[in-house]
């Protein structure tokens, strides 16, 4: 058996080595991890190397090209929730390995930008201002070459109040999340925040076509913003409870929200393929631990009928 390794490097400007692990490689070749696409049944993904015994807390993100699958578990080693990476080079995949940013704090629920040159990631690490200040905040690392720089948080407009799971991001840097702040229509909304040179938006609560009298969470914004998935839980017998989409019209306002189906009941943290072929998801609730994939096709199918 290999020893893992931990390399460290002694650098004279604030930026992170993204490489924290012997670079062994797996028997995984070409895209997805060399698996067997799905169809419209939802099946693991990556058993044994993302969805193992060890709880995720969300789903994947992928850079633009699909060369590098990031995701969040427990750690039991370190003592707090890591980001894991593995990357496709020369047609195979490395073993996974810890983005260094989440060695000694925590790091949850990474979510790349569309262009792969930034990832956000929640995380109660304290603030360089206010280090006795531990709550969770959304974060963010900008990349140069194989480098991510120190992460910073996002301004006090978006992480002053309560956060709750998954952000998305889409082409021009706008913000989504789901939160329990003041303006809410139920018990938890979908909040959009507008970036606008360098600077957010207060964030506001999506129309009554999202949000509801229910919990609304853990958004994926299409990267042109045309679509939004998100969760719905309902504690319902006469409204079902999972995945929801909506798509923009041609005057740009959000359509009513559509069921996106059975198969996604309990479906959290939804995540679309950059090529847009498959859509992975995790269920919520401690005892699921799995990473899922399904066919994206569905999302044009109900786009037809909209």
């Amino acid at each position: 058996m290999k020893r893992l390794v931990f390399v460290f490097f002694i650098i004279t400007c604030p930026t992170v080595i993204l490489v924290s692990q012997q670079n062994d490689i797996i028997k995984f070749e070409n895209s997805y991890m060399g698996l067997e696409p799905p169809d419209d049944t939802p099946i693991i993904f990556a058993p044994g190397i993302i969805s193992t015994d060890v709880y995720n807390h969300a789903s994947v993100t992928m850079n633009p090209d699909g060369t590098e699958i990031y995701w969040a578990s427990d750690n039991d080693s370190i003592g707090h929730r890591v980001i894991w990476y593995s990357r496709l080079k020369n047609g195979k995949w490395s073993k996974k390995m810890i983005v260094d940013f989440t060695l000694n704090n925590d790091g949850d629920c990474p979510m790349l930008s569309p262009d792969g040159k930034r990832i956000y990631f929640l995380s109660n690490r304290p603030l360089e201002s206010n280090p006795t200040s531990k709550k969770v905040r959304i974060w963010y690392a900008d990349r140069t070459s194989l480098r991510w720089k120190e992460p910073q948080p996002l301004p006090p407009v978006i992480n002053s109040s309560h956060l709750q799971w998954q952000v998305s991001i889409d082409n021009n840097l706008n913000i989504y999340f789901g939160s329990e702040r003041k303006g809410t229509k139920g018990k938890d909304d979908i909040f959009f925040s507008e970036y606008n040179n360098g600077f957010y938006s207060d964030p506001i609560s999506l129309n009554h076509t999202i949000n509801s009298q229910f919990h609304e969470s853990t958004p994926f914004i299409s990267p042109d913003g045309t679509y939004l998935i998100f969760s719905r839980m309902t504690f319902s017998n006469t409204s079902k409870s999972g995945f929801y989409i909506s798509y923009k019209d041609t005057k740009g306002n959000w359509t009513e929200a559509k069921y996106m189906g059975d198969q996604f009941i309990d479906a959290a943290c939804p995540y679309v393929s950059p090529d847009g072929k498959y859509i992975f998801y995790k269920k919520s609730g401690k005892e699921f631990r799995n990473v899922y994939w399904i066919s994206g096709k569905i999302i044009e199918d109900l786009m037809q009928n909209k």
